[in-house]
C-alpha cells in the first residue's frame, strides 16, 4: 500500500513539474513579489508617505491585512487542536496541512505589520532590551513569535517520519540533507565529520533526546502549547483594539470575544478553500473520509457564521442604546461605509455563504462549499478593513467650518505602492504554500496512515 501511495505521489509531482500552468503560476507570483520589493525599497529610500500614511488614519490597509491573516492563522491553530489536543481524531488526517497553513498565514501576516512600521528591526531590539509588560501590543508580538517557534517544532514532529522515509529512498546530498532534518545517523556522510567538529553530533544524537522525540505523547504536548500560545496571542490582538478608549467603535470587552469566533469561521473557510483548490489543481479526487470531513466542516462553518452574525447584531443593537457608541454605530449602519457593511459583512460574509454551505453540505456539493468558503474570506477581509479604518474615522472628525457646510471626514484611499506591497505579500504567502504543497508531505492520510 505504501509503495502505491509513494508511486502515485511521485507521479502527481512529475505532472505538476511539467505543467505549463504551474510555471505560469510561479511566474505571476514572482512578478508580484518583485513589485512589492520595488515598493518597499522606494518607501525606505524616498518616504513612507508613498504608502499613504496619514495622521488622521495611521492604521490602514496594511493593518487590516495583518489582522485578517493572523486571525485566520489563529483560527487554524484552534482547529488543529481539535485533533491533536481534544481527541477529535478525524481531524488528525489534516494536521500537517492545518499546521503548515497556520504557520504561513501568521508569518506573512506579521510581515504586513513589520513592513508597516518602516523600521522593523527596531521591534526585535527594543522589545528585547526594554519590553513594556503593560502593553498589549508588546505581549501580542511576543506571544505570536513564541507561537511560531512552537508551531515549527510541531510541524517538524509531524513530518519527521516522512523525512526519514524520503531519506532512505534518496541518494547523495538529498539523502544527507533529509537525514539531517530527520536526525538520522549520518556516519556514512561528510556532514558527520562537520557536526563532530562543531560539537553538535553529541547533542543531536544523544539517546535521551531521541527517547523524548520518540515519545508518542510529545506531539500532543507541543500541540497543547501551540494552542495555548495561539489563543493567548489572538486574545491579546483583540485587546489591542479593545483598550483604545479614544476609539468608541473599538473600545470595550466585545472584540476579544468576537476575534475568537471570527478566527474560527475564517480558519475553517481558509482550510476548506485551500484543500479543495489544491485537489482540483492537482486533478485528484479527494479520499472519501476527507470528503466526509469537508462537508462536516462546512456545516460547522455555517453554524459559526450564525454565531458571528448574532454577536454582530448584539454589538449594533446595544450600540444604538449606548450614548457613547451610538454615533459610531450609526456611522457604520447608515454612514459612508454602510454599503460595504451591508453588502460584504452582512451579505457576503454571513447570510449568503451560511445558506450556501448548509445546502451544499446536504447535496454533497464540493463546488458549493468552495464558493461559500471564498465568500467568507472575501467578506471577512472587507470586515477587517471596515473595522480598522472605520474605527479611526469616527469620532476623529473635523468640525464644520460653518453651519451651511457638511462635516468633513478624514479620507483614505490606498496608493499604487501600497497595493503593490499588499499584493506582493499575499503572493509570497501563496508561493510559500505552493512550494510547501510541492515539496513537503502535506497530503492528507487516511485513518490507517495517520
Amino acid at each position: 500500500m505504501k509503495a502505491k501511495i509513494d508511486k502515485g505521489l511521485r507521479a502527481s509531482l512529475e505532472a505538476i513539474e511539467h505543467s505549463p500552468r504551474f510555471y505560469v503560476w510561479l511566474s505571476v507570483l514572482a512578478a508580484f513579489i518583485l513589485l512589492a520589493g520595488y515598493a518597499l525599497v522606494a518607501s525606505l529610500v524616498l518616504s513612507m508617505e508613498i504608502l499613504e500614511f496619514s495622521l488622521q488614519i495611521p492604521w490602514a490597509t496594511m493593518v487590516s491585512a495583518y489582522t485578517w491573516l493572523v486571525v485566520v492563522g489563529s483560527g487554524l491553530c484552534i482547529i488543529n487542536a481539535l485533533g491533536g489536543v481534544f481527541g477529535m481524531h478525524r481531524y488528525e488526517m489534516m494536521s500537517k496541512r492545518i499546521v503548515f497553513l497556520s504557520l504561513t498565514t501568521i508569518m506573512f501576516g506579521l510581515m504586513f505589520i513589520m513592513l508597516h512600521l518602516g523600521r522593523p528591526e527596531r521591534v526585535a531590539i527594543y522589545n528585547a532590551i526594554s519590553p513594556n509588560f503593560r502593553s498589549a501590543i508588546s505581549w501580542m508580538g511576543s506571544l505570536y513569535n513564541i507561537y511560531l517557534v512552537v508551531v515549527v517544532v510541531e510541524f517538524w514532529l509531524l513530518i519527521r517520519s516522512n523525512l526519514t522515509e524520503q531519506a532512505e529512498q534518496a541518494e547523495g546530498w538529498k539523502r544527507t540533507i533529509l537525514g539531517l532534518l530527520a536526525l538520522q545517523d549520518l556516519s556514512d556522510s561528510r556532514l558527520d565529520g562537520i557536526l563532530e567538529k562543531l560539537h553538535l553530533k553529541r547533542f543531536l544524537y544523544h539517546p535521551r533526546l531521541h527517547r523524548i522525540l520518540d515519545d508518542p505523547r510529545l506531539p500532543r504536548v507541543v500541540a497543547s502549547v501551540a494552542f495555548i500560545t495561539g489563543v493567548a496571542a489572538l486574545t491579546m490582538l483583540g485587546s489591542v483594539f479593545a483598550h483604545a478608549e479614544s476609539r468608541a467603535l473599538w473600545y470595550g470587552p466585545y472584540y476579544p470575544v468576537y476575534f475568537l469566533v471570527s478566527a474560527l469561521f475564517t480558519g475553517y473557510a481558509a482550510l476548506l478553500a485551500a484543500t479543495i483548490i489544491t485537489y482540483r489543481a492537482r486533478g485528484e479526487e479527494m479520499p472519501p473520509e476527507l470528503k466526509t470531513l469537508m462537508f462536516e466542516m462546512a456545516q460547522v462553518l455555517a453554524l459559526l457564521l450564525a454565531v458571528g452574525f448574532v454577536l454582530t447584531s448584539y454589538r449594533l443593537v446595544t450600540g444604538l442604546f449606548d450614548p457613547l457608541r451610538q454615533g459610531p454605530t450609526l456611522f457604520i449602519l447608515k454612514g459612508p461605509l454602510s454599503p460595504s457593511f451591508w453588502i460584504f459583512e452582512v451579505g457576503l460574509m454571513s447570510v449568503v455563504p451560511g445558506l450556501l454551505l448548509v445546502i451544499s453540505a446536504r447535496k454533497k456539493s464540493v463546488g458549493g462549499v468552495l464558493a461559500g468558503s471564498l465568500m467568507v474570506l472575501v467578506g471577512a477581509f472587507v470586515m477587517r478593513y471596515l473595522f480598522v479604518v472605520g474605527g479611526q474615522i469616527y469620532p476623529n472628525v473635523f468640525p464644520r467650518l460653518s453651519a451651511d457646510l457638511p462635516i468633513i471626514l478624514p479620507s483614505y484611499l490606498p496608493t499604487i505602492m501600497e497595493v503593490f506591497l499588499i499584493v506582493g505579500i499575499f503572493s509570497g504567502f501563496l508561493l510559500a504554500y505552493t512550494l510547501g504543497e510541492k515539496f513537503l508531505p502535506l497530503k492528507e492520510e487516511g485513518p490507517e496512515h495517520a
